[in-house]
């Protein structure tokens, strides 16, 4: 019985990955960020929630942010992001505001309007099964529900 379980609860990785890249697909996005750290840092457990941090001063809602280690010895992340309502619409300085607060803090960005949502949560997705890389959700859990969803039932996402 145990290995029935396991067999119907454990997916191989790219099933994993198609179901992250559903989820993602599913909520709409407003910003694709990459982010390389220009100083040496290897935390990879911290370092999503720093970029939470700046994001969400900006007013960001939800994030997804992925984070691999980079050739050079620090960090690379690859991030979705929400912003409320028509935030993110709304001018252009609001990018470029979000763009020099993350270059500031951590080095390299790039903060591009999402264009692809398929091509861009494909790309974030990966990060979940590809080793040594981390990734995190932040925001309210509220936002995280997909809009079709009638607030019955939990979904959960397969794991490896």
């Amino acid at each position: 019985m145990e290995g029935s379980f396991q067999v119907s609860f454990y997916q191989g990785k790219a099933e994993v990955k198609s179901a992250y890249a559903d989820l993602l697909e599913s909520l709409p996005w407003d910003y694709f960020v990459t982010q390389t750290y220009r100083h040496l840092h290897r935390d990879t457990i911290s370092a999503p929630a720093r970029h939470w941090e700046h994001l969400q001063e900006a007013g960001a809602t939800r994030a997804f942010v992925a984070v691999e280690p980079h050739y050079l010895d620090g960090l690379h992340l690859h991030t979705l992001a929400r912003f409320p309502g028509k935030m993110a619409e709304a001018t252009l300085f609001h990018r470029l505001d979000l763009r020099r607060t993350l270059k500031d803090n951590f080095g390299f960005v790039t903060v591009d309007r999402i264009k692809s949502p398929e091509q861009v949560t494909n790309y974030c997705s990966k990060y979940v099964t590809k080793g040594p890389a981390a990734y995190e959700f932040f925001g309210n859990p509220g936002g995280w529900s997909h809009p079709t969803d009638t607030g019955e039932g939990t979904a959960q996402l397969p794991m490896l």
